[in-house]
C-alpha cells in the first residue's frame, strides 16, 4: 500500500489551528459526518458565511512522484449538490519529494512546527497548500467521473500528478485525464481567505447568512452589495435565528435568496471497503471579518 507524505488529519488539524489563529472567535467549525449536508441550525444565530473544505493528502507512487487521489463516488456526490452546498478541494502543492515528516527534519524543522508561520516560509503549511472548486475538480476528471457515474465509493483516481524527476523543489504537475489544467485555477491557500473576505468570486460556492430585513425587496443582490450589507451589520447586536435568511450564489455572479427545494439531498453514500470518508470541514465567518484585511 502505498504510503502518504502527511496524514490527512493532520492537515485537518492544521487548517483549524490557522483559522483560529487568523479569526479567533470570528470563526466557527463543524465537522459534517460522510454524506452530510449542511444544516442552518449549526450556525451562529449571527450574519457571516459559510464554506466547506474537503481536505485531501498526497500520496507517495514513487521516489520523485507525489499524487492527490480523489474518491469518484464523494466527487459525484458533491457535484451534484447546489454550488452553495459544494465543498472546495484543499491539498498539498508539494517542493519537497518524500514524506514531509522526513524531510523537514533533514532540514533540521521539527513536523511539529509546520503549522505554524515561525517554521519558515518554505515549511509553514498556509504557503504549500492550495484550494480548487468542485467544479474545476469534476472537469480534470471529467472522463473518469463520467464514466463512474454514481455516488458509490471506493474507485479513487489521480487528480494531479507532481513529478520531481527532473527540477527538485519545482515539479511538473500532470492533471486528471487531460494533463493539463490553467495554473489560476489553483488557488493558494492564504489568498483564499483574504479574497472569501471580499465574497471572492462569481463562481465560488457559499451560503451567506443575513438578516432579512436589511435586504431590499429585489430578488437579486450583487457581490458588491453583499460586501456593504455584511459590513454594515457586523456591528449589530446578536440576532434570532428566525431573524437571518440564507443567500446562495445564482449563475449570473449575484446572490439570492435560497429556496426549500433547492437544498441538497443527502444521499445515501456507499462505503466500500477501503474506507472512504468525507474529510470535510465546515468554516462559518462572523460579518465582522468582511473588510478584505
Amino acid at each position: 500500500m502505498a504510503s502518504v507524505s502527511v496524514p490527512e488529519k493532520t492537515l485537518e488539524h492544521w487548517s483549524s489551528l490557522y483559522l483560529a489563529y487568523r479569526y479567533k472567535s470570528n470563526a466557527a467549525l463543524w465537522w459534517p459526518a460522510t454524506g452530510e449536508d449542511i444544516d442552518i441550525d449549526w450556525l451562529p444565530s449571527r450574519p457571516g458565511k459559510a464554506v466547506q473544505i474537503e481536505l485531501k493528502t498526497l500520496t507517495m507512487t514513487g521516489p520523485d512522484l507525489q499524487d492527490v487521489k480523489v474518491d469518484l463516488g464523494q466527487l459525484w456526490e458533491y457535484h451534484h449538490r447546489p454550488l452553495s452546498r459544494q465543498p472546495f478541494y484543499a491539498f498539498p502543492q508539494p517542493d519537497w519529494t518524500g514524506e514531509l515528516a522526513q524531510e523537514a527534519q533533514q532540514d533540521g524543522v521539527p513536523v511539529t512546527e509546520l503549522a505554524f508561520r515561525r517554521s519558515g516560509p518554505a515549511w509553514w503549511f498556509a504557503e504549500w497548500m492550495v484550494l480548487l472548486t468542485t467544479a474545476d475538480v469534476a472537469r480534470a476528471l471529467s472522463p473518469e467521473l463520467t464514466k463512474h457515474g454514481s455516488p458509490k465509493r471506493g474507485n479513487r483516481k489521480r487528480l494531479v500528478r507532481y513529478d520531481f524527476s527532473h527540477k527538485k523543489r519545482r515539479p511538473a504537475a500532470a492533471w486528471g485525464a487531460t494533463g493539463t489544467m490553467p495554473p489560476q485555477s489553483c488557488i493558494p491557500w492564504r489568498q483564499f481567505w483574504g479574497a472569501l473576505q471580499l465574497c471572492g468570486q462569481t463562481d465560488w460556492p457559499q451560503l451567506i447568512r443575513i438578516p432579512r430585513h436589511y435586504l431590499s425587496a429585489r430578488p437579486r443582490h450583487t457581490a458588491d452589495e453583499m460586501r456593504h450589507l455584511l459590513r454594515n451589520v457586523a456591528n449589530a447586536a446578536e440576532f434570532l435565528a428566525s431573524d437571518l435568511v440564507t443567500l446562495v450564489p445564482d449563475s449570473d455572479g449575484g446572490f439570492v435568496l435560497e429556496q426549500d427545494d433547492e437544498r441538497a439531498t443527502v444521499r445515501e453514500t456507499d462505503q466500500t471497503a477501503d474506507g472512504t470518508e468525507d474529510n470535510r470541514q465546515l468554516v462559518f465567518l462572523d460579518a465582522s471579518v468582511m473588510s478584505g484585511n
